[in-house]
């Protein structure tokens, strides 16, 4: 299946059940409440200026505007996000997608399996009257540590635009591994998607950085057609956002994104400068992220939860719940420091200061990077 152009005439347009689903999941998405869903909603907004070579346009200028929210839990990601752009003499296009990603250990919490199982549903409209929408489903097993991994899996998607009226179907395996060495992470992966009887193997690796004020992303990847007189795919780019203050950044970016071949979208090259805003800057977690500390809701409210900490006189607590305003932690009779009661269900990475100069995580408590060089400890208040 070849890529296709983005514009069509208006009347040629796909029937409005997968347009009105993708706006149902948007909308009972962002309607669940903050604590049923863990900590609070993080969220950003990009506004961009680029520089565009789509395959079948000739080069043109496009500023956009794009969002993003996401809700984190213990075991589970949910994000939607949509995008708008302007383009130089072609119109406009607008993008939306929806995602949900939950983690299983059917072999307990100790054991390195886990599973991970994810769907969403996509959509894009231009002005043209050309419409493009994708829904799928993954399911994939992990093997996990503090450093490396590896998974195995496979995935169904099925997708429709407006040159045809039926949808396509496309089937998935894939393999992938990754490893992590102080703020670098790698991930290399193959993916083997199976459509309208065709396969198109494919490999992409992605390096991500990050440090202190600094995030990069860059990627590479593969992909190689079953018909002889189609050239292979081939892609790569780099992404840098730079954090002039906690909540805005920078962010630059450039290179060559892959043609979708299951929604039929073109591919193209891409130089863009932009300025992101996001109130809390925070990284989802992984399946590979270091086990939490998990508490009930009722050991919150009682203040049941202690920390020991040897050699302290003095410690105050702060995290995601109280925007890391430190409070003053009282010690109970055998000694060990009382977290405050009346923390809300949610995951949240927190921090104790000891004798108001040291930043410490107490023992035992699994660390993750803070976004800037830093480490903090990890706390989840299950809601059941």
């Amino acid at each position: 299946m070849k890529a296709t152009p983005v514009l069509i005439p208006d009347h040629h347009r796909p029937g409005p059940l997968l347009p009105a689903a993708l706006f149902l999941l948007l909308v009972l998405v962002a309607g669940l409440p903050a604590p049923a869903w863990g900590q609070s909603p993080r969220w950003q907004v990009d506004v961009s200026g680029s520089r565009l070579q789509l395959d079948t346009l000739e080069a043109m200028n496009a500023p956009s505007l794009a969002t993003s929210l996401e809700w984190q839990g213990a075991k589970f990601l949910s994000r939607v996000g949509g995008s708008l752009t302007g383009f130089q003499n072609h119109g406009w296009s607008a993008q939306g997608r929806g995602d949900l990603i939950g983690w299983l250990s059917p072999a307990g919490e100790r054991n390195p399996a886990r599973i991970e199982l994810s769907g969403g549903l996509a959509g894009s409209r231009h002005s043209s009257g050309f419409d493009s929408y994708m829904g799928r489903a993954d399911a994939r097993l992990h093997l996990v540590g503090r450093s490396v991994g590896s998974w195995i899996g496979a995935g169904v998607a099925s997708a429709r635009n407006a040159f045809d009226t039926a949808a396509v179907v496309s089937i998935a395996p894939s393999l992938g591994l990754w490893a992590r060495l102080g703020p670098l992470r790698g991930t290399l992966s193959y993916l083997d998607t199976r459509l309208e009887g065709e396969r198109y193997p494919e490999g992409n690796f992605t390096l991500t950085y990050s440090r202190t004020a600094l995030d990069v992303t860059a990627f590479a990847g593969y992909r190689q057609s079953p018909f002889q007189e189609v050239d292979p795919d081939s892609w790569a780019g780099i992404s840098a956002a730079i954090w002039l203050q906690p909540q805005v950044a920078v962010v630059l970016s450039g290179g060559r994104y892959a043609p979708d071949i299951v929604q039929g979208l073109p591919g193209g090259d891409f130089l863009s400068l932009g300025i992101r805003y996001s109130p809390r800057r925070s990284r989802p977690l992984p399946p590979a992220t270091p086990l939490p500390l998990v508490f009930s809701s009722e050991a919150a409210r009682s203040g049941e939860i202690t920390f020991a900490l040897k050699g302290a006189s003095t410690v105050e607590i702060a995290g995601d719940w109280n925007g890391w305003q430190p409070v003053p932690v009282s010690r109970d009779r055998s000694g060990r420091w009382v977290v405050p009661a009346g923390i809300p269900p949610g995951v949240y990475r927190f921090n104790l200061r000891v004798d108001g100069e040291r930043w410490v995580v107490p023992e035992g408590v699994p660390q993750v990077d803070d976004g800037f060089g830093g480490r903090v400890g990890l706390l989840v208040i299950s809601a059941t």
